[in-house]
């Protein structure tokens, strides 16, 4: 069974491509689809398209730099399913008000946050798939099962939810003439998807994670709503009230009673083995680095999991606990971390470093941006790591980072 996992270099943004294989046709995944730099996308999102059908597409959350390139990626091949953060109304709107306070809202924006099913089923996907977090009791833990030994079956290559599976109905609206309206669905906090061949459990999973805003500061963002466009307008309404301009410095007030939280909802993925396997991995970014591994002699410590963050926010105690609860059983097993929000200092945690021992490579998603991404406090702790190296994934193709796994 061969894995291969790609940190795609599209500047201030991410996309990530994964692809598990054993003989037949491959499982293929992508984690986010969206930059600033343009070009740079345009580029990864043909050698991703290149690579035939996608299964499941993981969007961390709607920030425009995550998920600006989708619909030149739905364009160019087919994707199954796509999967989100659990978006109820106040969280689509939230979307909408981040971006109208940012100058970046788009009428394909709003077109597809106001109707999920029909915009993306109009594009070719099937399945649209809502992962559930926790709530503010926490204490949620990965459903995945043990699989048995060697779990490196051959064939084709399929994957299924682990938990409960709730149809949406209301998220889905009638078909529109001559376009599809993809199938809506809800799975439980803790679901994850497992790969399979000829009905074997293999070594490995997609585990996803999401973080949801806190109560107080949801009411506070509803109680504005309200002051602003009137009590009982519906959260719909107000984003196809904000198609015109004069309506957006409402909604940019409105978001202002979350600015101590700007990214209220996103989503973490785990990519890597159930358990500990055999492995032969190759992992690079130049020769340089190749050099620098070679020497440290990391062959030794072999895992192969790969953690995905987006713009979680890990400084915060009481997430960070319930983030590492949740993975505590995977933790030992990565290898490579995605440094939280391009490698910002207001995401950021020594705490999740230290609970990666076998930690190779911690990277930032960042290219040309004003913000000071990737932090030098951020490069500085992952560079503190026992044996951890940093490196920074910009625009340009020779950042990318690429590993490359044979397990038996």
């Amino acid at each position: 069974m061969k894995v291969r996992m790609v940190q795609h270099a599209v500047g201030q943004g991410g996309m990530f491509c994964g692809e598990l294989s054993s003989g037949g046709a491959p499982l293929r995944w992508v984690f986010d689809c969206g930059s600033n730099q343009a070009d740079a996308l345009k580029r990864e999102v043909g050698v991703v398209a290149s690579g035939g059908d996608i299964d499941l597409l993981f969007l961390s959350h709607l920030d425009s730099d995550h998920i600006n390139g989708i619909d030149l990626l739905l364009k160019q091949t087919n994707v199954r399913e796509v999967v989100l953060p659990y978006l109820d109304e106040e969280a689509l709107i939230v979307s909408v008000a981040r971006d109208a306070s940012q100058g970046a809202l788009t009428g394909t924006f709003v077109e597809a946050v106001t109707d999920l099913a029909a915009w993306f089923g109009s594009r070719g996907v099937e399945t649209i798939t809502f992962v559930d977090g926790p709530g503010d009791e926490g204490g949620a833990e990965p459903n995945v099962p043990d699989v048995p030994d060697g779990g490196d079956g051959e064939g084709e290559i399929t994957h299924k939810w682990t938990g409960e599976k709730t149809s949406i109905a209301e998220q889905a609206s009638p078909p529109r003439s001559g376009e599809g309206t993809a199938h809506v669905q809800r799975v439980s906090p803790g679901a994850a998807v497992l790969a399979m061949a000829t009905n074997q459990l293999l070594n490995w999973a997609l585990i996803p994670y999401v973080h949801k805003p806190s109560a107080v500061l949801m009411k506070a963002f509803n109680d504005a709503l309200e002051a602003a466009f009137g009590t009982g307008t519906s959260k719909k309404t107000i984003a196809e009230m904000v198609r015109d301009t004069t309506e957006r410095q409402k909604l940019r007030d409105c978001y202002d009673a979350l600015w101590a939280d700007h990214n209220l909802v996103s989503m973490t993925l785990y990519c890597g083995p159930v358990k500990r396997p055999n492995v032969n991995i190759q992992l690079w970014f130049s020769a340089l680095y190749r050099k620098w591994r070679w020497r440290h002699g990391f062959h030794g410590n072999e895992v192969g999991g790969w953690m995905l963050t987006g713009d979680a926010h890990l400084d915060g105690m009481r997430r960070r606990g319930r983030f590492l609860h949740f993975y505590q059983r995977f933790t030992g097993l990565i290898n490579v971390l995605m440094l939280p929000h391009h490698g910002s200092i207001h995401n950021h945690s020594d705490a999740v470093l230290a609970a990666m021992p076998e930690l190779w490579v911690g990277f930032a998603a960042a290219g040309p941006n004003s913000y000071g991404h990737p932090h030098k406090d951020v490069r500085r702790a992952v560079r503190s790591h026992r044996h951890a190296w940093f490196h920074r994934v910009d625009q340009k193709q020779s950042s990318q980072i690429v590993m490359e796994i044979d397990m038996y």
